[in-house]
């Protein structure tokens, strides 16, 4: 008898543990969804119709008419080829100079490393917007004013210290074996590290790739400083004008923002288990 009662209240501990835990991971999908639906649901009501009371949760009408004009109103296609040059570039420097110094900061041996680390960490936590003015000024004296590589130069600058503390926390974690066996070929560090370290490094170039893409995508201010000309602003800064100077176009202003964050959510979807690989190797050594 007492140990079915026993067994009994396991069981109910073990429910409730189990309908917290998932009771969670839903609590936290709605709370961090809840904004990209809404403005799908935005996107899709008609203009008259997208604010009135009581809130229409669930649109009565729905229309594509708002992504029509979020195309036709603005070279939004531009927008998007800009946000696009300037990301890639950013995440491909990233990853060709965060991988080299991650390769020498988790390889080599040499004096003062770990000061060196600490240096660069400290770096990543300095606020970038102290740096803008400067930039701005050193920008227009070379010419790099409305250009990309006006854009990808400092976002790089700023995402180098994530890249760099990504790369040599993962290539912690492959065995010396690989190394040494390089070595013994004959091939030299850098030998070593673009035909034998990065090849196995999938995880790590896809984290570090992602989330400096995402970062230039999503990144406003300099955008909007650095990039004045209509041509050649992206995405982030092209969406903020669509407001007039007395109107706010809510529903062509969700269209176009739907419309601009689905290649990062396909993105993430499509490398989500590269990603958690990445930033989870060499927790323990770092």
């Amino acid at each position: 008898m007492s140990s079915d009662s026993g067994r009994r209240r396991f069981d109910l501990q073990r429910v409730g543990e189990l309908l917290g835990f998932y009771g969670s991971i839903v609590l936290i999908c709605l709370v961090s969804f809840f904004p990209i639906i809404w403005i799908l649901i935005t996107s899709l009501k008609p203009a008259s119709r997208v604010i009135t009371f009581p809130v229409e949760y669930v649109p009565r009408t729905v229309t594509l008419e708002n992504y029509v004009t979020a195309i036709q109103q603005a070279p939004f296609a531009r927008y998007l080829l800009n946000s696009l040059i300037v990301a890639s570039g950013t995440a491909i420097i990233c990853v060709v100079l965060g991988s080299m110094a991650g390769y020498a900061l988790s390889r080599l041996d040499f004096r003062f490393k770990l000061h060196v680390l600490m240096i660069i960490l400290v770096s990543a936590m300095l606020p970038f917007f102290g740096r803008l003015i400067p930039l701005f000024e050193l920008a227009r004296e070379t010419g790099l004013l409305n250009s990309y590589l006006g854009l990808i130069i400092p976002y790089s600058a700023f995402q180098l210290p994530f890249a760099v503390w990504i790369f040599q926390a993962y290539f912690k974690e492959l065995p010396d074996s690989l190394e040494e066996a390089g070595l013994i070929d004959g091939l030299s560090h850098i030998g070593v590290l673009f035909r034998i370290i990065l090849p196995v490094s999938a995880p790590a170039m896809a984290t570090t790739a992602i989330i400096v893409f995402i970062y230039a995508w999503n990144e406003f201010l300099f955008a909007l400083t650095f990039m004045t000309e209509d041509q050649m602003r992206t995405i982030t800064v092209g969406i903020a004008l669509y407001q007039g100077e007395y109107t706010y176009p809510w529903a062509t202003i969700s269209a176009a923002v739907f419309m601009s964050i689905v290649p990062l959510l396909l993105l993430m979807l499509f490398f989500q288990r590269k990603v958690v690989e990445g930033l989870t190797a060499g927790v323990g050594k770092a």
